[in-house]
């Protein structure tokens, strides 16, 4: 049949692209699959994108350890025919994010030449231990089940290994200017009064005479904004880069174990008492979290720019047949284990 070129890679999710793949340790997402009714492939492939071929046996060596992992979480006898949704079974579940998966790791992969990234002698001692360590696990009827030899286990390892090391050199230096302060987080107990039932000299009066008590140690701020406040909860954590509203700023120009000055906001009046205004380990998540956005948002300009005009195709009718029931009889799991733990 006629193969159609560059065509556009129809994109899932794209707001979400580049969030973590479960199971594989890797860096971008499965929300970007290879879709499509192109049907220029062989029977033994399943996709091609920009000149690399993933096969049915690559395909099946993969799905068959998403499947056995899915297995083993759920106790072992899984109904694959069970809803998720009103439109989703367990079965279309796990079809669709493999595709997703595999897809999304082999369009990096293939974005190597463009991207200027090889694999060296280091890469592959890696992969080749990876390779003996996974194969040398599986059992005869495993090996049937995606029919061949260990080749295919070293093209999917190769082809992951790959894919990171294209999102990682693209990416090697994105976040560097992210500071601590950035990423400061700050935990603070706060009381809310609205001019709606009260006065709104009473509620400057009420909130600077708190303050003043609470910063000579006088009184407790917590159990003042329990009586006082209109909110239910009275403690919030904060993160500097996710701060908008008035009283979330503000939040970080209190010293801790003092209370900010009286702060309106429209017909709401705050006071701040801060418990901490830097926890250490918060910071240190909320930074990781944050370079990894940076990252993914600077790599998704170059996916989507190479997806744009690279040519594809998908062999829906051979994916539709390789179905999680046939994976009844084989349990290994450990194909991404090993290789997240490479």
């Amino acid at each position: 049949m006629t193969r159609l070129n560059k065509k556009k890679i129809v994109v899932l999710g794209l707001a979400a692209v580049m969030s973590t793949t479960l199971f594989t340790g890797c860096k971008v997402s499965s929300d970007t699959p290879i879709l499509g009714k192109i049907l220029g492939l062989h029977s033994d492939e399943i996709f091609e994108v920009d000149r690399l071929v993933c096969s049915d046996n690559e395909y099946k060596l993969v799905f068959m350890n998403y499947v056995n992992k899915y297995k083993k979480d759920f106790g072992g006898e899984i109904n694959w025919e069970s809803q998720i949704d009103k439109n989703t079974t367990l079965k279309d579940f796990i079809m669709e994010k493999v595709k997703e998966d595999i897809a999304v790791k082999y369009t990096l992969s293939a974005m190597a030449e463009t991207e200027r990234v090889k694999l060296d002698k280091e890469d592959m001692k890696s992969i080749n231990g990876m390779v003996e360590e996974y194969y040398g696990s599986l059992s005869e009827e495993e090996k049937a089940y995606f029919d061949s030899d260990m080749d295919v286990v070293i093209s999917v390892y190769t082809n992951y290994y790959l894919a990171d090391k294209v999102y990682n050199k693209a990416t090697e230096t994105v976040g560097d200017d992210i500071s601590e302060e950035d990423a400061r987080v700050a935990k603070i107990q706060y009381i809310r009064m609205s001019t709606e039932g009260t006065s709104e000299t009473e509620i400057v009066s009420k909130l600077t005479s708190i303050a003043k008590d609470v910063n000579t140690q006088k009184k407790d701020f917590a159990r003042e904004a329990k009586q006082l406040s209109e909110d239910d909860s009275v403690e919030r954590i904060v993160k500097k880069n996710e701060a908008k509203a008035k009283l979330e700023l503000e939040a970080f120009n209190v010293k801790k174990e003092k209370t900010s000055k009286v702060i309106k906001d429209g017909t709401d009046y705050y006071l701040i008492y801060c418990v901490d205004n830097y926890l250490k380990d918060e910071t240190t998540v909320n930074k990781a979290e944050m370079i990894d956005s940076a990252k993914k948002a600077v790599f998704k300009k170059k996916y989507d720019s190479f997806l744009k005009d690279t040519d594809y195709d998908f062999n829906t009718s051979e994916w539709e047949d390789i179905v999680p029931q046939d994976v009844e009889n084989t349990k290994t799991s450990s194909l991404l284990d090993v290789y997240a733990n490479r």
